[in-house]
């Protein structure tokens, strides 16, 4: 029986950008906006916050019940997400940007 040569792996660190993201945001301001419904004061791209808002208008994410946990936690995370002005906003812009 003839055995397989093993195959070294590359490692995971040599496909990560390179990116100084202090420096992106400095650079990039327009293209982030602060969420008031999070806490922390998370700053998030709008793209980002746009598709937050909708996933979280998806009749699968309507009910929170008895699931795994960490599906309950991705749900509870997008609570603040579903009423939010900024979201609708957003979303509204890039669904008129794509039509």
């Amino acid at each position: 029986m003839m055995k397989r040569r093993r195959v070294a792996r590359k490692s995971a660190g040599s496909f990560a950008p390179r990116i100084d993201v202090e420096e992106w945001m400095q650079n990039n301001p327009e293209l982030m906006v602060h969420c008031p419904n999070q806490p922390g004061g998370l700053k998030l791209t709008k793209g980002a916050c746009a598709k937050r808002h909708v996933t979280a208008n998806e009749p699968r994410y309507a009910n929170i019940g008895a699931e795994p946990f960490h599906v309950f936690v991705f749900k509870m995370n997008l609570v603040p997400c579903k009423n939010c002005e900024i979201g609708a906003r957003l979303a509204a812009e890039q669904k008129t940007q794509v039509a």
